[in-house]
């Protein structure tokens, strides 16, 4: 009986073994129907509750995540210049610089790198009234639908708006019909508004988000003079202040160049295959926003477009000598500015740029409190006492110059009115942006070199025979 059971044991190892592999294999399965049953237990939940701003559409892209800075190697191709994010990449004299032919469903990238449709000549159409717009995301667009909601579009088409008015109403502008010094109606067509001047209206959104002044001076001398603007505006100021002194521009972290040279390794392909099945996850989606929450954050991070918001009052000044210094610093830049322009025969106009703690407490929304209540009152406090030197500077330098510079003071641009403004700190919703291209207007059409002055009968007299020889 002994023998019989050890002889039988052999025929039985093989069941054991396909045990253990039905076992493994049901444990995957398990696991797998686990995990289907959580996504299915979450996505009820948020259902349930309401809150479907961030999980019921989450196959679509948020504005906002779609104009994250990806850097890229300075010898990016073609076929990867499709991104989820804007791409960038290093520039020896910008310091860096947006990679051009980008499209996407929020933006689109030209030929030379600017946000714009179309590409832009170097010879100027006849007839074309060219702009510039330079400065950081703000300028940009950040977090804009189109790039017609950003405050170039919306000037340029508020422009276009005032010829088509010239047009029709011409009445109430002033005539540039030859009337005497003496006239009595000279007065009173002097006291009417001056008319801007005729011809097509481009606004060229060159901004680059996270650009200083310091970038904004190599912009100007080394790529917008040579495309014969008629203005340059710079809306700009909070990257000044938020940048340290030591540094004369903003630059891609070292962290992220070398990053973006090295070859993307294995894990980075296989992330790149598992992206969609995350994206369309719920559950995903959960985990990864409470696992960043609980990660700590780089209070030193050096690029402001990622910074969180609660850590932006490390890069304020801490002392009087260090505010003092990078206001010198960009009085410097804009006097060098002002002088390329001059020389060029283009006017200026200087916009400091809008920030969250301009507006009046009373107007905040909700939404906006948040945003206020994470700067935390320390920021506040430094902001509203350090920014303004910025416009004081930009003023000082407009007296000097007054027939090649204007400023138009936005900080408190959403005073004037209570809808939401503030997508966070400095980056302003749809309807800001149609407010702050509305006083660039108003800025544009005061400046005399944009006007066109109504001739006097003395200016239309044939030239005498002395004069003419």
């Amino acid at each position: 009986m002994f023998k019989s059971k050890v002889k039988h044991r052999p025929m039985f190892t093989p069941r054991r073994r396909a045990r253990r592999r039905f076992s493994v294999l049901g444990a995957i399965v398990t696991v797998g129907l686990f995990l289907l049953s959580l996504e299915l237990l979450t996505r009820i939940f948020f259902d349930l509750a309401g809150d479907q701003t961030e999980f019921a559409q989450i196959n679509q892209l948020k504005p906002i995540d779609a104009y994250k800075l990806d850097f890229q190697s300075a010898n990016l191709n073609q076929q990867t210049k499709t991104s989820d994010f804007l791409l960038a990449k290093s520039n020896m004299s910008l310091g860096y610089s947006l990679v051009e032919n980008q499209q996407h469903k929020f933006w689109q990238i030209n030929a030379q790198g600017f946000r714009d449709r179309d590409p832009v000549p170097l010879v100027k159409p006849k007839g074309e009234i060219r702009i510039f717009l330079l400065g950081n995301s703000t300028a940009f667009g950040y977090g804009s639908s189109s790039n017609a909601k950003t405050i170039s579009d919306l000037l340029e088409a508020r422009l276009q708006q005032r010829l088509e008015q010239q047009q029709l109403t011409p009445q109430i502008y002033q005539t540039d019909l030859p009337l005497p010094p003496g006239d009595t109606k000279q007065p009173k067509n002097l006291a009417k508004p001056p008319k801007i001047k005729t011809g097509k209206y481009r606004i060229i959104n060159a901004a680059v988000p996270g650009y200083a002044s310091g970038n904004e001076l190599a912009q100007i001398a080394l790529q917008v003079l040579k495309y014969q603007p008629d203005l340059i505006i710079l809306l700009d100021g909070y990257q000044d202040l938020m940048l340290p002194s030591d540094r004369k521009a903003t630059q891609i972290p070292a962290s992220k160049v070398a990053q973006a040279e090295q070859p993307k390794s294995i894990g980075t392909y296989i992330d790149q295959l598992i992206e969609p099945v995350l994206k369309e996850s719920y559950l995903a989606r959960v985990t990864a926003k409470y696992w960043n929450k609980s990660q700590p954050q780089d209070v030193q991070a050096d690029f402001l477009l990622d910074e969180q918001t609660a850590n932006l009052v490390k890069h304020l000044p801490q002392n009087e000598p260090e505010l003092k210094k990078r206001i010198a610093r960009y009085t410097e830049n804009q006097k060098q500015i002002l002088n390329l322009s001059t020389a060029a025969q283009v006017p200026l106009l200087v916009a400091i740029q809008p920030e969250i703690t301009g507006r009046d407490p009373s107007k905040l929304t909700s939404a906006e409190g948040k945003i206020i209540t994470e700067l935390g009152r320390t920021y506040i406090e430094k902001l509203r006492k350090d920014y303004p030197a910025f416009t004081k500077a930009a003023f000082k330098l407009a007296k000097s110059y007054p027939n090649n510079v204007k400023v138009v003071n936005l900080y408190h641009l959403t005073d004037k009115y209570p809808s939401p403004s503030f997508l966070d700190p400095i980056h302003l919703n749809e309807l800001a942006n149609e407010k702050a291209a509305e006083q660039l207007y108003y800025g544009i059409a005061s400046m005399p070199k944009m006007q066109e002055k109504p001739r006097l009968a003395k200016q239309l007299q044939p030239l005498s025979g002395k004069d003419s020889k």
